[in-house]
């Protein structure tokens, strides 16, 4: 499971592109296209470099007007899903 003091980045072989206002991420090894919302793709766009997952809530949290427990919950959630397809890459050396 991910934690919010482990780091994260998308992992580097995931193409994505925008198209008609989402974002798509596309697993071309898995011939997968992952359509991303408004949040999920702010998300993404936050862990294009390796990034502590609390300091990804805490920047949603003031991006979307969200409390903390309630955006950690979502962004857990969502980069355990992008974990389990093998979009994100969990950095445990770096966990503090």
């Amino acid at each position: 499971m991910i934690r919010s003091d482990d780091v994260v980045s998308r992992a580097s072989d995931v193409l994505f592109s925008q198209l008609d206002g989402e974002l798509l991420a596309v697993d071309t090894s898995a011939s997968y296209l992952y359509s991303l919302n408004d949040s999920a793709a702010r998300v993404w766009e936050l862990i294009e470099q390796p990034v502590r997952v609390g300091d990804v809530c805490a920047r949603l949290s003031r991006e979307f007007a969200v409390d903390d427990a309630t955006c950690a919950t979502a962004v857990l959630a969502l980069l355990q899903g992008l974990r389990d397809a093998g979009l994100v890459f969990v950095h445990a050396d770096l966990r503090s």
